[in-house]
């Protein structure tokens, strides 16, 4: 579970995008994986991205915004997750 940075929705499949490069495609749904790692520092931050937040390097401010994670990735912040993603960064 800590290897995985991120995970991405691709319809009934999602792709884990992993520490070390390496990325897997699993035949589960996004809100599977959200409910199975809730309690390990996942968020919900879009439709289509679930993150890790222990990789989260830095957001940048917009409507919603945007979060760039340890391995690169820009991926965008729906409004409506903003204020969930920063009351789950503080309590980090």
């Amino acid at each position: 579970i800590n290897d995985i940075i991120r995970c991405e929705s691709q319809r009934s499949y999602t792709q884990l995008f992993l520490k070390d490069g390496n990325k897997l495609t699993v035949t589960k749904t996004l809100k599977q994986f959200e409910q199975e790692l809730m309690d390990y520092h996942f968020i919900r931050i879009h439709q289509s991205h679930l993150v890790n937040l222990n990789y989260i390097e830095k957001y940048i401010k917009n409507k919603g915004g945007f979060v760039i994670l340890s391995n690169g990735s820009k991926l965008p912040v729906a409004i409506r997750k903003k204020e969930i993603l920063f009351k789950e960064l503080e309590q980090l």
